[in-house]
């Protein structure tokens, strides 16, 4: 059994070897320069980096409502996805706007589509859609809806009358009531029948 033991190799015991002494002194280094540039960036505002970290740069820009808003570039953020770009929708899906009743009709239906939404069939070109349209009243100002139903109205052979932002805001007014998307065609007709009287 001795004979055994002696052939066979001691079991390897870890030796404390510390950080060699020039990697101690980069570390070192690392952190002093660290600390020195965390400090100067961050005291008066002077450095470049502190004058684009201020708060008032993070927050948006408030909107000048006397800007010309361009309602191409509204509907190609918030419509084109759904109706397209030449407007002519999925056929079955999305309704087309190019030639339709309700974008060449009676502006005030189409600024409440607009506003509110409308989930529902909904009859266009003679083919009836029962999709659903979010409400943009709450995503978009008064100028914006009023630019996007401008360009639509005016778009794909469409020829009907530019709106302003004023007439939006009296239709936003007239339907604070309106708290819900409006279900459906028939609702919308209601809803428009009531604003008449």
């Amino acid at each position: 059994m001795s004979r055994m033991h002696e052939r066979e190799r001691a079991d390897p015991d870890e030796n404390n070897r510390p950080l060699p002494g020039l990697m101690v002194m980069f570390i070192g280094a690392m952190v002093m320069w660290g600390s020195f540039y965390i400090y100067s960036t961050a005291g008066g505002g002077a450095s470049e980096l502190g004058d684009q970290r201020t708060p008032s740069t993070l927050m948006p820009k408030p909107v000048d409502p006397s800007a010309s808003v361009d309602g191409k570039e509204v509907y190609a953020a918030k419509c084109a996805a759904c109706h397209q770009a030449t407007g002519t929708g999925v056929a079955g899906v999305f309704p087309p706007l190019a030639k339709s009743e309700w974008v060449v009709g009676d502006a005030k239906a189409l600024g409440q589509i607009l506003l509110h939404g409308i989930e529902g069939p909904l009859e266009v070109l003679g083919v009836t859609y029962k999709g659903a349209m979010p409400a943009f009243g709450s995503q978009l100002s008064d100028a914006e809806i009023a630019a996007v139903m401008s360009t639509i109205r005016s778009e794909w052979g469409n020829a009907a009358a530019p709106v302003d932002a004023a007439f939006v805001a009296k239709l936003r007014e007239s339907s604070q009531s309106q708290t819900a998307s409006f279900a459906g065609q028939e609702a919308l007709e209601t809803f428009l029948k009531t604003q008449e009287n």
